[in-house]
């Protein structure tokens, strides 16, 4: 049988990102005033960033979550990163790979993320 969730394996600092991707996502591509499809979308994401948000502790790093939505997730992580490299002029390759990772349930530490950010800026 094919899983129905994913579990997000991240420090908070890590979820603190997927989160403010999401929400920004959500608010850019779903605005207020929009079909009612686009407005069940955008419920629903800011709802998946909320649970994510209030699911990571200091004690849990772990949060399992329906898979329903990962592609809608997946677009949030895109349209963080693009928007994220055109101010700062950089291609942000190594960290785009590690948030794709963490949608596969990869663990990824801030750590990882700050030596992904190092060779993204070309350390």
């Amino acid at each position: 049988m094919v899983a129905r969730k994913i579990t997000l394996h991240c420090d908070i600092a890590v979820s603190d990102i997927v989160c403010t991707a999401i929400r920004e996502y959500a608010h850019a591509a779903y605005p207020e005033g929009g079909s009612e499809c686009a407005q069940v979308a955008r419920y629903t994401l800011l709802e998946l960033a909320a649970d994510i948000a209030a699911g990571m502790t200091g004690n849990s790093q772990s949060i399992e979550i329906s898979k329903r939505p990962r592609a809608m997730v997946k677009a949030a992580f895109e349209y963080y990163f693009n928007r994220k490299d055109a101010v700062q002029g950089i291609t942000s390759s190594h960290q785009r790979q590690l948030f794709a990772e963490l949608l596969e349930g990869r663990t990824v530490t801030t750590s990882e993320l700050q030596a992904a950010v190092a060779r993204d800026n070309g350390g």
